[in-house]
């Protein structure tokens, strides 16, 4: 009886392409969320860096972000994403997303504490060494 309360709790059988798809979309909404305003802008942006980094297209990002948001959707224990994208994306590729998530908070121009706090424990999650994280985030306030 255990073990099927334990089954319950593994993810749903998928394509390894959905997961990683998911898992995108579940870290990159962390940020557009966490200053608890969620802003066209901010799912514009996230979409197109989306489909310019991870070759995903631009109208299936928006929908997925816009599906967290109608849904309401709080995510209360990053780590589980953030393990599985850390083994199945290059350092690189880690640091891309760090990257859209400081392009997606800078787009109202305000460096919100409770989105920059967000964006340094994924950071963390993902494994980045803090002064690529700071690498990072000036290149992008730098472009401002």
């Amino acid at each position: 009886m255990l073990n099927k309360f334990f089954q319950s709790f593994h993810e749903p059988k998928g394509s390894d392409e959905n997961t990683f798809q998911s898992d995108l979309y579940n870290l990159i909404y962390e940020i557009i969320i966490a200053d608890h305003e969620i802003s066209p802008e901010e799912i514009d942006l996230s979409s197109e860096l989306v489909e310019y980094y991870f070759q995903i297209p631009k109208d299936v990002n928006k929908q997925e972000f816009l599906k967290l948001a109608d849904k309401q959707h709080f995510n209360t224990d990053l780590s589980q994403f953030t393990q599985r994208l850390k083994v199945s994306l290059s350092y690189e590729q880690r640091m891309d997303i760090i990257l859209i998530c400081w392009q997606v908070l800078m787009v109202d121009g305000i460096e919100d504490q409770l989105e920059t706090s967000t964006v340094r424990t994924l950071s963390t999650l993902l494994g980045l060494e803090d002064k690529d994280f700071i690498l990072i985030r000036n290149r992008v306030k730098d472009s401002l």
